[in-house]
């Protein structure tokens, strides 16, 4: 887990005089300011006073203009100026409340103290002012006085002045559980996989599809992420606030929340960052969801050059015994002048991943390559714009032995799966001085490309003997342009607005050629898995932040609205069923609209130290496949009788009201606390449901109809609490040594509205937590951690909403342990670090509770085979070795 140091001392009389508000000017270029007519206005940061610190000065500090080798990864921001500060010998100064919960960028290279400093604060919206006796201090534009581009009139000195970049601005709201994993982190863990990111995570999982585990026409991967018991597409995943594709369900599956395609349409290793919110997702820019939202952000150009260094060049090699899977990356970055550039290529191959059961995994060779280009164009210092490419491909060749010596399918079979996400996008962000509007204003103008397409051979063994060949694909088209801005209104009132218009186009046909392999006979099938689909969505937001004191403690008031309006407009519905002509009658044209509020109170009790309560409501609409979907038995004839899953066009929307009490912040000098309870109530939950024979409207289903419709009623409550311990802190001979410990506990009800039977929630995960021992040179130059794990046993109830009631596999707890370490090969170079990390210690056998619930109870050979073949990975081992210059 990591975590932020401050071994904060008070700083002298020199900063302690009061501190002004005004911001500096810088005049903006006539008619630079109607750029973006279609954007909205909005705000500036507000500034609060709060106790200053300084981080303890080293023996011997380094001049002005002296340039000295740097070794500094992407941390927080204190733990970086503190690096900076042992490695440098310069005192540095700061406001303990203005790098709270801020990060840094990488610092590799020689630089100079000013280029070391205006690289680590790039993108905060924090300058380096340095004073005649060699220190420096950090401050906003409006605390630095006689600031300028060029030198300071008081002593000749060069000052540093650094805009405000967007991608680095991002600081988590006061209330509300927001965890982030930098880069770092992801390292340190070898996340390659939506899995191995929240590894650590105690409520937070990344539901797994099995290989093999649906019909021979569904795919595997990840489905998406678990949040507090809230999974699939009630969590949304968005990357740099784009929405990424829903997943599928199972066209011939009557659960909804089992899916034949996953989310699987990124690699971790373009990521800055990952930003995890719990619960209903607050009023906002970005992607709402019902149950939480994870953002993704990725790299940019100042990650890596900036202000005192013009170039970067990388190269990373990695293994990870899991999977058999090696990986190459490739980083390169440039400045010149006014304009930066990023390029960072992936490429993976491997395996199917590796299990401790005693029945053999599906082989399932893969490889995938990831391309992240973005190109900055600073036009004045008022105005910056971004071209990004983002491109990720990903093959897999899968052979489903699980399927063998079935009475259908003898042989098994096998898939070739090809997923595609190509996004294009161009951004605009907007500083002028004095506009009545707005202060900031980010727009971004984009267009994304998702494809799923999988293709499937099997024999097939039904009264004779066939050969299927079927194509299926999901593809999903966006384009779009969303624009947030925000306005200072006065020194305690910020107003944060925008909105978004999205266009989408959400396609899954499916082919299949039926081969009478007697005869040499084709039989063809063209029909979709759900109508054709193109969406409209617009939508806004407002928020508003009053700052006041509340006896005697400082406070946040916020008040926020959303609201959305979405249009559907099916197409194609010729193609849309075969046999079942009154489906695709009832299709029609779908127009919504909601509006969602949200309230939050923060209130200081010590500086840097927080409690919160916050209400949200969160809405979800039906997706197209819940309303169009659709599967039948009989369609490759025409003719007959049979069964169907078909969608529904009347299902109302998903609500939630959620309630979190909780604290957050620094309570005392090196430790780190956040912790929270929360409550909230589902309605409208969507599911499928057994349908009463219909021979008017469907005379040819006979042998059973299911259709999703409003039946769920859901509550979940439980709380989670992490925290980390600086031990130097309070004894000098163990700085660099932490602890950490993190637990989370959850529950769940569920009630059918039809039927009045209740239950416990099957996607509530178990009790989890974890506890963590770690040692961090404080120049970064290496560190080691110990993580153990516990996850308590859980059989998931009877599905009351879904109605399955057999019996499932009761999932067992676990203890397992990890070892993580990392270190800069000075012998070999600077620039070289090596990162390595075993897990699960001991080889223990054991299961992910939200990938496995849904199994059968092993009553059977066939069941217990599925059950084994689940078990997670046994001991396994990463390392990585990354050169920088």
């Amino acid at each position: 887990m990591s975590g932020t140091r401050l071994r904060a001392q008070p700083v002298g009389t020199r900063l302690s005089h009061s501190v002004s508000t005004s911001s500096t000017s810088v005049s903006a270029l006539p008619g630079q300011r109607r750029l973006l007519s279609l954007a909205v206005r909005a705000a500036l940061l507000s500034l609060l006073s709060a106790p200053v610190l300084s981080l303890p000065a080293q023996a011997q500090a380094v001049s002005a203009t002296a340039s000295k080798s740097y070794s500094i990864p992407v941390s927080s921001l204190a733990t970086a100026l503190q690096a900076l500060e042992q490695q440098s010998g310069q005192r540095i100064a700061v406001d303990k409340d203005l790098i709270k919960d801020r990060s840094s960028a990488r610092l590799e290279g020689s630089y100079t103290m000013e280029g070391a400093l205006s690289a680590l604060l790039a993108g905060s919206g924090l300058q380096a002012q340095r004073h005649a006796d060699g220190s420096y201090r950090i401050a906003t534009a409006s605390q630095t006085t006689q600031l300028s581009y060029g030198v300071n009139k008081e002593n000749g000195l060069p000052e540093i002045s650094v805009k405000a970049d967007k991608e680095h601005q991002y600081k988590p709201p006061r209330a509300g559980t927001t965890t982030i994993i930098s880069s770092d982190d992801l390292a340190k863990r070898g996340a390659s996989d939506a899995g191995g990111i929240v590894r650590y995570e105690p409520l937070v999982s990344a539901p797994m599809a099995a290989s093999g585990s649906g019909s021979v026409w569904d795919g595997a991967g990840n489905t998406g992420y678990n949040i507090r018991g809230i999974e699939g597409n009630r969590v949304s995943m968005d990357v740099d606030g784009i929405s990424l594709p829903d997943a599928a369900p199972k066209p011939d599956g009557s659960s909804l929340n089992a899916f034949g395609i996953g989310r699987d349409y990124y690699d971790p290793e373009t990521f800055r960052e990952v930003r995890i919110g719990s619960g209903t997702t607050a009023t906002g820019a970005g992607t709402p969801g019902l149950g939480g939202g994870v953002a993704f952000v990725t790299k940019s150009p100042d990650d890596y050059v900036g202000d005192g260094r013009d170039s970067y060049l990388g190269y990373k090699v990695g293994y990870n015994s899991v999977n058999s899977s090696t990986a190459q990356t490739l980083t390169g970055a440039v400045q010149s002048g006014n304009l930066q550039a990023l390029g960072v290529f992936v490429h993976r191959k491997g395996k199917e991943t590796e299990s401790k059961g005693d029945v053999a995994v599906n082989p399932d060779d893969w490889n995938s390559d990831a391309f992240l280009g973005k190109l900055n164009w600073t036009l004045t210092p008022e105005q910056k714009l971004g071209l990004t490419i983002d491109a990720y491909q990903r093959e897999n060749k899968r052979i489903f032995n699980n399927k063998q010596n079935t009475t259908t399918y003898p042989e098994g079979a096998r898939q070739d799966s090809n997923t595609k996400r190509t996004r294009v996008s161009l951004d605009h962000h907007y500083t002028p001085t004095g506009f009545a509007l707005f202060d900031t204003l980010d727009t971004r103008i984009y267009g994304q490309d998702a494809k799923v397409t999988d293709v499937t051979d099997a024999r097939y063994v039904f009264q004779q003997n066939y050969q299927r060949h079927i194509t299926t694909g999901y593809y999903n088209k966006s384009y779009g342009i969303a624009s947030d801005a925000v306005k200072q209104l006065d020194q305690a009132n910020k107003l944060v607005y925008g909105f978004s218009v999205e266009e989408t186009e959400t396609r899954r046909p499916w082919f299949e050629d039926h081969i009478v392999i007697a005869t040499g006979a084709h039989q063809y099938t063209m029909k979709n898995r759900m109508a054709d689909t193109d969406t409209t969505k617009l939508a806004l937001h407002v928020r508003d932040d009053v700052d006041f004191d509340l006896a005697g403690h400082k406070s946040t008031f916020s008040a926020g609205l959303r609201a959305e309006n979405r249009k559907q407009d099916p197409k194609n519905l010729a193609a849309y069923l075969i046999a079942v002509p009154s489906a695709s009658k009832e299709i029609k044209d779908q127009s919504d609209t909601y509006v969602t509020p949200s309230l939050s109170l923060a209130v200081e009790l010590t500086p840097g130290f927080d409690a919160y309560a916050q209400y949200s409501r969160g809405v979800r609409l039906p997706t197209a496949a819940e309303q169009t979907g659709t599967y039948d038995s009989f369609s490759y004839t025409g003719a007959g009788n049979g069964y169907a899953v078909l969608g529904n066009p009347n299902l109302q929307k998903e609500t939630s009201d959620a309630f979190e009490l909780g604290l957050k912040g620094t309570p005392a000098k090196g430790v780190h606390l956040r912790s929270a309870v929360f409550y909230t109530r589902y309605k409208n939950f969507i599911e499928y449901v057994a349908q009463p024979a219909d021979p008017v409207n469907y005379p040819t289903i006979t042998q059973g109809l299911f259709r999703p419709e409003n039946i769920g009623k859901v509550r979940t409550w439980g709380g989670e609490l992490s925290s980390q311990f600086e031990l130097g802190t309070w004894s000098a001979p163990l700085a660099g040594y932490s602890i950490g410990a993190a637990v989370g506990v959850s529950h769940g009800s569920a009630e059918n509205s039809l039927t009045g039977q209740s239950s416990g929630l099957a996607s509530i995960t178990p009790a989890k937590g974890s506890l963590s021992f770690a040692y961090d040179d404080v120049a970064q130059r290496f560190g080691l951690a110990l993580i153990a794990t516990h996850a308590d046993s859980k059989q998931a109830p009877n599905d009351v909403i879904s109605g399955v009631t057999t019996p499932r596999f009761a999932v067992p707890g676990y203890n397992i342990l990890d070892f993580t370490a990392y270190w800069t090969l000075g012998t070999i170079s600077k620039n070289a670090k090596l990162n390595v990390g075993i897990f699960n210690l001991t080889d223990k056998k054991y299961w992910d509770y939200a990938s496995s619930r849904g199994l059968t109870a092993g009553t059977t050979a066939a069941a217990r085979a599925d059950i084994e073949r689940q078990a997670l990975p046994g001991r396994n081992a990463y390392v990585s070795l990354s050169f920088n210059y």
